[in-house]
Parts: structure tokens; sequence; C-alpha cells
């Protein structure tokens, strides 16, 4: 888990997890698709094949209100417009036809501004409440776009240059704040071309117009644009298919067969082809052939349904030497189980294991173990007795003013009330607390110089939990960094104690954890809380200890906000969760206020490691409180 500390301090940047999650949800509304994902990036993008849309960082670190509007404008366009009314045939055409002009970057870009114009406007005619988003888009850009024009043109960017001035006069209609006089005859000649996309009407008209005006500065500009303003059309780009029966179908047939006509369309065609590729793919041992065989030259058509007639191994002094382990590491392979969808768009690829811990063999653990109980009884035996105490006195151990159950000695109420209820019946004995409980321990790299005051903080809550007779699961998660890949990413959930072992010991269990490398604080939420949703028991709690942000292949850019979100889905489900930040010195500002993101008020620091199992005590109080309210 990386230090949100960071060593580069101009790219400290932290995501307002719940703005994120806020504006996730309106591009699902607006797009109408529940399973679209948004992101940061450095400028607007769609991402079909990740099912994602992108929205800049170009608002990031300006007046909030402005931040705020930008950013919606930038959805707005995404989700509103280029989302159902952009004509993907049209672009595609548009893209064949540019190829013989050197400027294509140029091109591309100018054409994608025109439509951004164009759709920004029905937009504002369809959903009025659109305007001020869009105001303030053009406002801010356009004063950008001025201020480039006349630097690039010093610089000799003429192509760069260009396309500012004509973003300038598309958007205010007027180049009022620009010196004309500086800029080459043939800018203002263009416009005569230009102002016909006000009355652009679809992308196809766009095209042609953006055509017209390359062919009219062919020999003008030679150098295209060196700056990226634009990148929405980077992946506007059909998925190629590779189907069994499809073989004999010739590319382009493929090709017009599957084309959409909206981003929309694509979007779900992606979708559909990657629903095909997904699964556990790996899991199983190859137990039928489909590979066709080889007889004096001639090739046989593969079958399903041919079995294997041979196997075979290398063998090499590695081999033999880490032959044992790789015996292992094929079990656990063996043993994995795909993530899916359940867990998050942002585990699709995660394959994980559930496994005991592998007990040290170190002779000083009991003895450890001895020494660290002997510190904390006091703190275990004072605990337990104040909630015992607690439940005593919630529960009143006599039911009285009964009509009948066994005389009360106390008659006078014959005397004094008109209808005397002398009688009282005994409570039934007190049964356990209606509770179960599931602590997460990150185990990444990180957490390498805490892991002895951790173990002791764990260790008080099994032992607290089981003077309680309260079931629990006690985890330890990571992901090995050194396996990860795009495709796969194996992670390990590492059991010290289970919920089905009742109240027995596994003091040595927890006194063999240790630091691994990566983790996904998402995913072991969504992990455990489904674990815990099987269980009949009515209070449900999560306790997570973690020393710093989510970090893991590909999920350092988008694990708060996916951390948040598991949150918030968990606690829908009645699950209460803490946090406990474990740092061995003071926590910043900064920290704190990323650990208030994902875990909104529910979240505590312990300031130093000999702070662990006090503020350990401190939650299970806040916990078992709950219960006993």
């Amino acid at each position: 888990m990386s230090s949100v500390n960071r060593f580069i301090q101009f790219n400290n940047e932290t995501i307002n997890t719940k703005r994120m999650i806020q504006l996730e949800q309106l591009a699902q509304a607006l797009s109408r698709n529940p399973n679209l994902s948004l992101t940061v990036r450095k400028l607007m993008e769609f991402r079909p094949k990740e099912g994602a849309i992108s929205i800049s960082h170009f608002w990031n670190h300006r007046e909030p209100v402005i931040e705020e509007k930008g950013q919606l404008s930038d959805l707005y366009l995404l989700t509103a417009g280029f989302w159902r009314h952009f004509d993907l045939k049209a672009w595609n055409q548009y893209k064949k036809e540019i190829n013989q002009f050197k400027l294509k970057d140029f091109a591309l870009q100018i054409a994608i501004c025109a439509e951004e114009f164009r759709l920004s406007n029905l937009i504002r005619n369809e959903r009025p409440g659109t305007e001020q988003a869009f105001a303030v888009r053009e406002d801010v850009y356009s004063t950008y776009h001025e201020q480039q024009a006349g630097v690039n043109l010093q610089k000799g960017f003429i192509a760069d240059s260009l396309f500012s001035f004509l973003y300038v006069f598309l958007h205010k209609g007027t180049l009022s704040n620009l010196n004309t006089g500086d800029f080459p005859d043939f800018f203002l000649r263009i416009l005569s071309k230009w102002q016909f996309m006000f009355d652009s009407s679809s992308t196809s008209y766009s095209c042609q117009i953006c055509l017209e005006i390359l062919y009219s500065i062919e020999e003008e500009v030679t150098k295209d644009l060196t700056h990226t303003f634009i990148s929405i059309q980077d992946n506007l780009e059909e998925p190629s298919y590779s189907e069994k029966n499809q073989s004999k179908i010739e590319q382009s047939d493929i090709s017009d067969q599957h084309e959409s006509a909206s981003i929309e369309e694509m979007f779900a065609t992606w979708h559909r082809e990657n629903e095909k590729q997904k699964g556990p793919h790996m899991e199983y041992e190859l137990t039928t052939g489909n590979k066709g065989k080889i007889e004096n030259g001639r090739i046989e058509e593969g079958d399903e349904a041919n079995e294997i007639q041979s196997e075979g191994s290398g063998t090499s002094a590695a081999n033999k030497k880490n032959n044992q382990s790789g015996l292992k590491d094929n079990v656990q392979k063996k043993n994995s189980k795909q993530s899916g969808e359940r867990f998050g768009d942002e585990h699709l690829n995660v394959t994980y294991v559930e496994k005991k811990i592998e007990i040290s063999e170190d002779p000083k653990i009991k003895e450890n173990i001895s020494m660290i109980r002997a510190e904390q009884k006091p703190f275990v035996k004072a605990f337990t007795k104040e909630i015992k105490k607690r439940i005593e006195q919630k529960q009143d151990s006599k039911r009285r003013n009964l009509s009948k159950g066994r005389l009360s000695p106390r008659l006078t109420s014959l005397m004094t009330e008109q209808r005397p209820k002398p009688f009282y019946k005994k409570n039934s004995p007190s049964t356990p607390l209606d509770a179960v409980f599931g602590l997460l321990v990150d185990s990444s790299a990180s957490m390498i110089d805490k892991m002895d005051e951790t173990k002791k903080a764990v260790l008080l809550f099994h032992d607290v939990l089981r003077d309680l007779g309260i079931r629990h699961d006690i985890v330890s998660y990571y992901e090995d960094a050194y396996e990860a890949t795009a495709q796969e990413q194996p992670n390990s959930f590492v059991f010290c104690h289970q919920l089905d072992e009742g109240v027995s010991d596994h003091a040595q269990a927890i006194l063999s954890l240790v630091a691994h490398e990566d983790n996904r604080d998402g995913l072991a939420i969504r992990w455990i809380a489904e674990r815990l949703n099987k269980r009949s028991e009515k209070h449900k709690f999560i306790l997570l200890f973690s020393d710093g942000e989510p970090s893991a292949f590909g999920y350092a850019a988008n694990g708060i906000v996916d951390t948040a979100e598991a949150v918030i889905e968990i606690e829908k489900k009645g699950i209460h969760l803490l946090h406990l930040f474990l740092s061995a010195e003071e926590p910043v500002e900064e920290q704190l206020r990323v650990f208030r993101m994902m875990f909104g008020t529910k979240t505590a620091t312990a300031k130093n490691v000999d702070e662990f199992t006090t503020q350990t005590l401190r939650l299970l109080r806040k916990m078992l409180y709950i219960i006993v309210k």
C-alpha cells in the first residue's frame, strides 16, 4: 500500500470520491448504461473496451464553481451528446478521406471540435439546465485558446495556432480579443467556410466542412499539430472479431456487418465481445484437445473431442530445484477463483485464492504469545467485564406487573390499585451477542515495519471476541505484484481464524502474519461482506486495518474511488465498517482527508505504533455498543 505522503509534491493528487461517485451515477443515468464507469484523465476520452469514459483533468485546481461546472460540461458532452448523437459511420468515412492529407491530427481534432460545438447547442436545447455549465466551459476554453493562438504562432506552430483561432471564432462568434493583423491572411479566408459550422445539423455535415478547409490549407500548412487539444477520437474504433465460423468471410465484410451508428451501440458491441472473453478460462486442467493432428504433412482440423495423446515436461536444473514450489503454485492456481463482475469493474481480471495461513515454525512464537497476553490481560478483562455489565444493565432481571406468573412478595398493589397485577416472571438466561465480525488486515509491503504491533492489536481483537463468544473472521489480504498482468491479477485471502471455528484459539496463526506486496481494499471489503451476508446474525461488522492508500496493478488511479464505492455498497446492506489507519508517526491532514473520502466518519487513526491496541479497543467498544444499546 503506497503512502499518501508522496515524494513529488506537485503530483500529490487526491480525488474527491463522493463527487466522482455522484458524477459516475449521473453519467450512468444520462447514458442509460448502469455499467458505465467514470475516471479522470488529461483530456476527455471514450474507452469502450473498458466500459469507461473520462472527464478532463483540465478543470482541476480551479475555483470550485468553475471546476464543478467544467466537469459537468464534460459529462454532458460525453453522455448526452457524443454518446447518442455522434454518427460513427460518417466519422469512419471521414477518416478514410483524410488519409491523403499530411495534417491528419489536425483533421481529426478540428472535426471533433466542430462536433463538440454542434452537440453542446443540441444539449442546451434539449436540457436548458445545462446552460450554465456550457457558459462556463466556453468562457474558460475560449480564454485558453486566445492565449494559445498567439503563443503557438510565435513558436511557429501554425497548425496549433490555426486550431485555437478557429475554436475562438466558433465559440465566441468574434475575434475581438485577438489581434487579427498578427495572423496569416489565410486564417481569415478560412472563416468564410468555417462559419457554415453554425448551421451544422449532423456529423456528416461537420466533416464535409472540415474537408473543404483541409483542401484550402493543403499548401499553406505543411506541419501537423504539435499539441493534443482533443483525444475523444483516439478510441472510436470498432472491435475486431475472429469467430470460428467467420474464417472464410473477408475482413471488410466483417467490419461492415458490425459497424455501429453511434457510440452507444459501439459500447454495447464491445461489452458483448468482452462478455465472450471473460471467465476463468485458465482455471481447469486440460482434459480434451482442440488442436489438429499432423500426419505426413497433412493438417487435420481441430476438434474438442480429440483426446490428449501425450504429455511432456522440460527438465532443467532450475526446474528440478524449484519442482516443489512449482507444484505448490499449480495447486494454488487450480484452487483460484475468478472475481468477475460481482466484486466491481476494477477487479474483472482478478483471480483469488482462499487459504489458511502457514504457521511459523519460529520457536519464540509461543513465548511471545504469553508475553503479549500477559500485557493485554488487564485490558481484555476490564473490557469484557464492561460489556457484560452493560448487557446486564440493559436486561431487566424480572418482568413485573403481570396478571399471571409468580406472586410478588410486595402485595401493597392489592390495596392501592383498582386492578392489581401482583405477579412477575423471571427472564430467560442471556444469550450470546447476536453479532458477527470480520477483521481485514492489509498485508502490503509497507506494513512490514508495523506488523509486530499490528499482530498485538489483532490478538487483542481475537481474545476479546473469544471471551464474549462472538464468531469472527481474521483475514490477511494482498496481491502478488510480481505475477500481476493486464490479463490476470492474483490475490490471496489468508485466514488466521474462521467464523465456523467458534472461540478456538488461533494466537499462533495471528503471530505468523507477514507482509507481502500490494492490496486491493475495495475487493477485500466486498469479499468479506459477501461472507458476512451469508450469516444469520442480526449485527454484522467489518474492521479494516491498513496503513495507506490502496495500490495494486492498474488500481492506483481508481483505488480510492473504488474503495469508497465498496463502503457505500456494504452499508446499504446493513454492514457496519470501521477503519483504523495504522501509522508509525503523526498523520498529516492530507492523509486524514484521503481516508475521510474513502471511509467517511468511520475512520480512526493510530498516531504511533503504541496506539494500535488502544485504538482497537476503542473501535471494538464503539461496535459492541451498537449491539447492546
